[in-house]
């Protein structure tokens, strides 16, 4: 897999898991004060994103 594609993928991948953890923040706003986003998935697929874009940054500061 080619490095830009890679970092672009990871903060695709980033970006819409936060868009999906706003959605479902907002859905119910009195969950808002307690902090509690009560489906795990948007958490993890930002975590994933971002894990992918760090792994491309890695791979391009070891390329000779």
């Amino acid at each position: 897999m080619r490095i830009n594609f890679e970092e672009r993928a990871g903060s695709l991948v980033a970006a819409g898991g936060i868009i999906w953890a706003a959605r479902v923040a907002t859905q119910n706003t009195s969950s808002l004060w307690d902090f509690s986003i009560t489906q795990p998935g948007p958490l993890e697929v930002c975590a994933l994103g971002i894990m992918v874009w760090l792994h491309a940054k890695w791979r391009r500061s070891i390329k000779v």
